[in-house]
């Protein structure tokens, strides 16, 4: 395969994301985004230099280099302020199933669009490289950026809401946000903004495709304040 700058392909995933989207980090609740149009978008990104399964001489795969560095990062600490997710020590079968899901386009929220593009000309070897590599990566560290929400989020991650009979997030996710792979991903210092967004979207309906509905049921049950406390908590981790 011919080499790349890899801030060229950088720069152009970076395009289409910020022309897609804009959402406030420090906002108390994240905006939610449209996608005018998914067929543009996938037509886009295919620009992007196609995936191999090679390695640069630094050990990243070229497919991360050239694809994926752009929003989620070299080691998969995605950049502060953004959108996209960690995913630096994410579980393998959960970021496979994620990947599988985008491909076949049964995960439809605002933002996938992005990454049906994407994936699109990936194979099956180039996506088992990836999520490898992610995997493989130091996790995010923790960051606290509010105290108290932090201490409502905490309440509502170990108590959940019995009166709204809502069960406690580490029922699934664990007691230290480690998560339990294939179905429940790591929690632990994921991007508040992110966060924020996919409990917004599994609330609308607008995200779907998961385990059994639960996270549709869940986050149905919390209001935004509430959404934004889990998400403080969570990102401290």
């Amino acid at each position: 395969m011919l080499q790349k700058n890899p801030f060229s392909s950088a720069v152009s995933v970076l395009t289409i994301a910020v022309a897609m989207t804009s959402v406030a980090y420090g906002s108390t609740i994240a905006k939610t985004v449209s996608v005018a149009s998914p067929a543009a978008a996938t037509t886009s990104v295919m620009n992007v230099t196609a995936a191999t399964s090679s390695v640069t001489s630094g050990g990243v795969p070229t497919v991360v280099q050239n694809s994926c560095m752009a929003c989620h990062g070299l080691q998969g600490v995605s950049p502060d302020g953004g959108m996209f997710p960690n995913l630096a020590g994410q579980w393998k079968p959960y970021i496979l199933r994620e990947l599988d899901h985008f491909k076949a386009h049964t995960r439809a929220d605002p933002l996938s669009p992005i990454m049906w593009g994407m994936v699109a000309p990936l194979t099956a070897a180039q996506t088992q490289q990836v999520a490898e590599y992610f995997s493989s990566q130091k996790p995010a560290s923790g960051h606290v950026y509010d105290p108290k929400l932090v201490a409502e989020g905490k309440k509502l991650y170990f108590g959940g809401l019995p009166k709204m009979q809502m069960p406690a997030c580490m029922a699934c996710h664990g007691t230290t946000l480690a998560g339990l792979p294939p179905f429940f991903p790591m929690l632990a210092g994921q991007k508040r903004t992110y966060v924020i967004n996919q409990l917004t979207y599994f609330k609308s309906g607008q995200r779907v495709a998961t385990h059994k509905g639960i996270m549709q049921y869940i986050a149905t049950r919390l209001d935004q304040t509430q959404i934004a406390a889990l998400a403080a908590y969570i990102r401290s981790r």
